[in-house]
């Protein structure tokens, strides 16, 4: 009988487990058709009456060259009310053209582009601007830069590349405010030009970032705006002669830097006799926070989730944390509990909730060669681009894990990228993913699922949700049979409640708007 009730039991489970409800309201528009093959959305803003602005970038290919952007205007059941299309036309002397963001104030949107004079021999940044009303757009000059004094980036060859080259932009949590960051030559001194931009465009920062270090010894982790628009943040990964002499855990330290109107202060911090191969910033209001993966063996080869907390002013440290991975964690990966480490994993992002808890994304990204021979001699090579596992964690304000999650999944292309992975975001206390599979789910041991492989011939839409005791559900929401385009799942953009994604196949595209 015992037995009977708990075979019974475990069925139940696993029916509850594969056919949650998850509440979501799916609207797509109307499919079109763009001149232009590719494109990618770039911004999604609330109008403010239920309906939604669009920008999206556009890129031509050989037989049809041409750059720019779709602005579009849609009601809250995407019929489209209004777009315009610029094109990014160049003089013969602006070479190496990019736009760096797409930031809106009100009622009016600004491009912030980035281009290389050859008249001048400088790197220009300008903001190209307009009302989202009629679309006349006005340039205006932000600052420039001589090139003899720019670290040249992959444009320029690889001769003078280093792993921080080129020019990053990064656009704080409300939107209110972006950095630019250049990597500046000076091969006995790392340095960075760094500035700080409100919406409407004004200079708030225009700083030199110096560490005196040999450029090759200091990575470049990554930059953030603080909410309020006022502070930036740098960490670096710094190389020092005498972290060389540590005997246990990486041979190297973590340097953080506050910069503001009135200059900067820095903070160093080590991983003791961890490994930790990369951390990112995340910025609170009265605390500043550096989370990342470690190990006990090489910086690839992940145990668990680092902490540390610091005082967003002062950058005292007020505490740092080891995390192992959960059990949970172990049987979601492995089925069972084995004596394994993660590897191959690349941040896809970090969330905050409104009790100010960390959800922290990652994704098992990896690259593989494969090479084939000619029957008459000689060959060609292809790369394959996989992005395996998400694993998901959320961490409480004491810096110790709540829940820790592996989601299953085995994708792979040698093309575009844009359908697999996942677009990721949270409601409320509840975490959820968004990611295509071509095939049935797919059961594995110990009641653990898998998603598997997808492409633009077959793409089933399903959403994963993590509850805040870090269970989670998941279910089909829209079968590709009833699709006439496939969702690109990668590069979903949120606005309030909602997320957005292009769909494409050939020049036929559609948008797909999903309320949770």
């Amino acid at each position: 009988m015992k037995k009977i009730l708990s075979t019974l039991f475990c069925v139940l489970a696993i029916n509850v487990f594969y056919a949650q409800d998850i509440p979501n309201k799916t609207i797509k528009s109307e499919v079109f058709k763009d001149e232009y093959k590719h494109s990618t959305i770039a911004l999604v803003e609330d109008d403010g009456n239920g309906g939604v602005f669009i920008v999206r970038s556009y890129f031509g290919g050989i037989f049809s060259p041409g750059a720019g952007y779709y602005f579009e205007h849609y009601d809250a059941n995407l019929k489209l009310i209004k777009e315009f299309e610029y094109e990014m036309k160049r003089s013969e002397f602006e070479k190496y053209g990019s736009i760096l963001g797409v930031i809106m104030n009100g009622d009016q949107v600004n491009l912030i582009d980035f281009v290389y004079n050859t008249k001048d021999k400088a790197f220009v940044c300008s903001a190209l601007t307009s009302k989202i009303s009629d679309f006349k757009f006005d340039k205006k000059e932000l600052f420039r830069l001589a090139s003899e004094d720019v670290m040249k980036s992959q444009w320029f060859g690889g001769n003078q590349f280093d792993g921080d080259s080129g020019t990053n932009f990064i656009l704080n949590e409300d939107k209110t405010a972006f950095a630019i960051t250049i990597d500046i030559k000076d091969k006995n001194t790392e340095t960075h030009k760094v500035y700080l931009f409100d919406n409407k465009l004004n200079k708030k920062i225009d700083h030199n970032f110096k560490r005196e270090i040999k450029d090759k010894k200091f990575k470049y982790e990554n930059i953030d705006v603080s909410k309020d628009g006022n502070n930036l943040y740098l960490l670096g990964k710094v190389y020092t002669d005498e972290k060389k002499k540590k005997k246990e855990g990486g041979k190297y330290q973590y340097e953080l830097t506050r910069i503001n109107k009135d200059g900067q202060v820095s903070q160093v911090f080590d991983t003791d006799e961890h490994f930790s191969g990369s951390l990112k910033t995340v910025v609170f209001q009265d605390k500043l926070t550096c989370i990342g993966f470690y190990s006990d063996r090489k910086d690839y080869r992940y145990k668990g989730i680092s902490y540390f907390e610091l005082d967003p002013i002062s950058l005292a440290i007020r505490k740092s944390k080891y995390n192992p991975f959960t059990e949970q964690f172990i049987v979601d990966k492995y089925g069972k509990s084995k004596d394994k480490e993660l590897k191959n994993l690349s941040f896809r992002g970090i969330m905050i909730t409104a009790q100010n808890e960390i959800v922290f994304n990652a994704e098992e990204f990896y690259i593989t060669t494969h090479y084939h021979s000619s029957p008459n001699g000689g060959g060609t090579t292809t790369y394959v681009y996989h992005y395996d596992d998400i694993v998901s964690a959320k961490i409480g304000n004491d810096g110790n894990i709540i829940w820790a999650r592996n989601i299953n999944k085995r994708q792979a292309t040698s093309g575009d990228e844009s359908y697999i992975s996942y677009t990721s975001t949270i409601k409320g206390n509840d975490t959820y993913f968004f990611i295509n599979t071509g095939e049935k789910v797919k059961k594995l041991s110990n009641d653990r699922i898998q998603f598997g492989q997808t492409s633009t011939k077959k793409s089933n839409l399903n959403i994963i949700r993590i509850n805040p005791e870090g269970n989670f559900d998941f279910q089909e929401i829209l079968d590709d049979k009833a699709n006439e385009v496939p969702f690109m799942v990668s590069s979903g953009a949120i606005a309030s409640n909602s997320v957005y994604f292009i769909g494409r196949k050939g020049k036929k595209k559609q948008i797909l708007k999903v309320t949770l």
